[in-house]
């Protein structure tokens, strides 16, 4: 078989998908991703075929955001000169063309890129999508993954949950309306609601719109990169399984940082002559955009260094992050554009992380307490925060509210019980291990 990988053009989405990929899918089959230019040589360096792609369209608020009034305006002349509508349809085509090339017997596409389910079901290509944030489909006993809320069995719990569903498609379709307006008709679904229309796809009764983050699209098979183990107890829905694995194990064979190998030696020195020493990594994930509350959490961070001699902090802040605002730096705080990361959680007594899947599937692969201190507020950090908690796996903490002595006192209190939250976290871990279902593949 031929399988295509049509993945959201994000590392940390990327890195989920490899983890799928095993052995001896890979030895069976042909593997291809399309992707965007930029991780062209990510994917080749997992020895998958890559085809490169220009994205179709961009969502309306990262036009906004780069673009500004300009984009308003590009849009009010689109609606005269259908420019945005015709760039699209080549694209598309273009992307119809290629996959036509390929000719694949099944596609893994995205729960990001799901409007694009309408073109390969015009190419009668079956679809799986892939869900790499906590399942989206509804369970009334369940709260959307961009919420904090974690379920009890009573009724007021319910009832939060409830209103939380509801806000999520009510706060879709004004969404949906204020772009639509404000774009004059030029808009991401707007266009998208076109392709439906031309490839004859039922976009009102396919449509999902009380899912979170996402638009959805029913009647698909899923498979759920978020453990089922983590998630909150639910009924398993039908047309979904849960990846086995999405930790990519194998990413870091090669450790080339010289520099970091020379910490992570003077800290193994360190822990001898001083068994209280304690290792904290804190990453700032790899979505650009919050810069300002990296910055907060980095001073914040700082501050609990000065005050803790004994806490050894490593920082990974990626590769456009000025940290000029932290010189000098305490004796106790490394920095880092960016760390192995499965590597380094191996020697760490605790993980101040921001919430992302990958990370915390990667703590609880290695047995490491966590501190989630969610950067998004509409992704799926709150999220993965409480499930964080519900399962006793760590504590979670608020960025912005809460002042670097909160945050320390959570610190300690994670480390003075770490024997607690490290065997809460080999529970997990043994628990995803026998999740035996199956990566599967459906034949055309």
């Amino acid at each position: 078989m031929t399988i295509l990988f049509d993945i959201y053009p994000a590392i940390g989405h990327l890195n989920a998908s490899f983890a799928l990929v095993t052995k001896s899918l890979k030895e069976q089959h042909r593997i291809v991703y399309c992707a965007e230019k930029e991780h062209e040589t990510m994917i080749k360096s997992r020895g998958f075929e890559c085809v490169i792609q220009d994205y179709p369209i961009e969502p309306d608020k990262q036009e906004l955001r780069i673009k500004g009034m300009l984009f308003i305006l590009e849009c009010l002349i689109s609606a005269f000169s259908q420019n945005r509508k015709n760039v699209f349809f080549r694209k598309i085509a273009d992307w119809e063309n290629k996959v036509k090339e390929l000719s694949p017997d099944l596609v893994y596409l995205d729960a990001q890129c799901a409007m694009r389910t309408a073109l390969y079901h015009n190419l009668k290509i079956p679809v799986i999508s892939v869900e790499t944030m906590p399942l989206s489909l509804y369970d009334p006993w369940v709260p959307p993954f961009t919420s904090g809320l974690i379920p009890k069995q009573t009724f007021f719990s319910k009832l939060r949950i409830c209103l939380a569903w509801k806000e999520i498609t009510l706060k879709r379709k004004m969404r949906n309306i204020f772009f639509s307006v404000l774009l004059f008709n030029q808009d991401y679904f707007s266009i998208y609601k076109k392709l439906f229309v031309k490839y004859n796809f039922p976009y009102n009764e396919k449509l999902d719109l009380k899912r979170p983050f996402v638009i959805g699209i029913k009647d698909v098979e899923i498979l759920a990169m978020t453990p089922a183990s983590f998630d909150f107890p639910r009924k398993y829905p039908p047309k979904c399984q849960y990846a086995p694995s999405r930790v990519d194990l194998k990413r870091e064979e090669y450790i080339l940082n010289k520099r970091y190998l020379q910490v992570i030696k003077n800290i193994h020195l360190l822990k001898q002559k001083r068994p209280d020493t304690k290792i904290i990594y804190c990453a700032s994930g790899t979505v650009r955009g919050f810069e300002k509350r990296s910055k907060i959490i980095f001073n914040k961070i700082r501050n609990i260094s000065l005050r803790n001699p004994q806490f050894v902090f490593i920082l990974s802040v990626g590769k456009c992050h000025n940290t000029s605002y932290l010189l000098p730096l305490p004796s106790n705080m490394y920095v880092f554009q960016q760390v192995p990361q499965l590597h380094l959680l191996t020697y760490c007594d605790l993980m101040i992380t921001l919430g992302g899947m990958n990370s915390i599937a990667e703590c609880i692969e290695k047995e490491v307490p966590m501190l989630v201190c969610p950067m998004s507020l509409k992704t799926d950090q709150l999220g993965n925060s409480a499930r964080v908690v519900y399962h006793n796996l760590g504590l979670r903490a608020r960025i912005k509210w809460d002042s670097s002595r909160k945050i320390e006192k959570k610190i300690v209190q994670i480390l003075e019980n770490h024997a607690v939250y490290k065997q809460n976290s080999s529970i997990m871990k043994e628990k995803i291990l026998n999740e035996s279902t199956p990566i599967y593949t459906q034949e055309r």
